[in-house]
């Protein structure tokens, strides 16, 4: 380092790329972990989700009932129908690591979507203004609900729209004026494999893509277990990976809001055994 500090007598150290991407979400915001997928799990991922994307639409009869909801180009929740989106995506170690170093050791995965954002032709979706994945929430807490992580499968730069952020905005209450956003927005670089981890409650939207070229992402939200799913994967999953400690407790099986007192009891009782 060639810079120093001048009348300070207290200084946070870091001592691993750990403690400085800590750091770098507790007062920016976001950080950007390198190298997370390599280029076969990206171009499994990237076909996988143009696959995906097919099925689903299939699932709702064609893509114009899509539109009408305002959710097209997106693929909710792939893992349920491809581990390799629950193993080296949600469950990666190497983010899981940054998420239980803000939230604990008790956390879930609340969502993960597939994001495809197309070459410009004049439509915005939602995603192209300003929100907090914490919808319509206008508080702050004394520490971090939520944590997005939000893969990179093809290069996010200023032609094929990467995301752009408010650093700073997962501080404050409000959203900031119109006038502020203009002034301070910035727009993250981040090649594919890379990572984009950021607290939750920080403003941020989707560039605009002026390539000729899909920019793919994988977004996964992990929250305080409290707040619900947007989707059950318990429900979803049928039981798969109920067994397994740490993924039960991470998919929500743990969690899951019970129909009844007795069944309430029952759960807590058997965990006893």
């Amino acid at each position: 380092m060639n810079f120093t500090v001048f009348g300070v007598n207290e200084i946070n150290k870091v001592n691993s790329d750990l403690d400085l991407h800590l750091e770098n979400i507790a007062i920016r915001g976001y950080t950007i972990i390198k190298d997370v997928l390599n280029q076969e799990e990206l171009t499994f991922a990237s076909n996988s989700l143009d696959r995906l994307y097919k099925v689903q639409i299939n699932e709702v009869g064609n893509e114009e009932l899509l539109s009408q909801i305002n959710d097209t180009n997106n693929v909710r929740a792939p893992l349920v129908y491809e581990d390799f989106f629950l193993h080296k995506v949600a469950a990666n170690e190497k983010v899981l690591d940054l998420v239980k170093g803000i939230l604990g050791d008790y956390f879930i995965l609340m969502l993960q979507n597939g994001v495809f954002n197309m070459p410009y032709n004049g439509n915005k979706p939602n995603a192209y203004a300003h929100h907090r994945d914490l919808n319509y929430q206008h508080f702050v807490s004394s520490r971090p609900l939520a944590i997005s992580a939000l893969y990179c499968i093809d290069d996010f730069n200023s032609n094929t729209g990467g995301t752009i952020a408010i650093p700073h905005t997962h501080k404050f209450e409000l959203c900031p004026s119109l006038e502020y956003i203009s002034e301070n927005e910035i727009q993250i670089t981040s090649k594919a494999g890379s990572v984009i981890v950021f607290d939750s409650m920080m403003y941020h939207r989707s560039g605009t893509n002026t390539s000729n070229i899909i920019r793919r992402g994988i977004n996964n939200m992990y929250v305080a277990p409290f707040i619900k799913q947007q989707i059950s994967f318990p429900k979803m999953l049928n039981g798969r990976f109920s067994e397994n400690e740490f993924l039960a407790k991470f998919l929500g099986y743990d969690s899951e809001t019970d129909n009844d007192v007795k069944s309430f009891r029952l759960k807590r009782i058997n965990r006893k055994k």
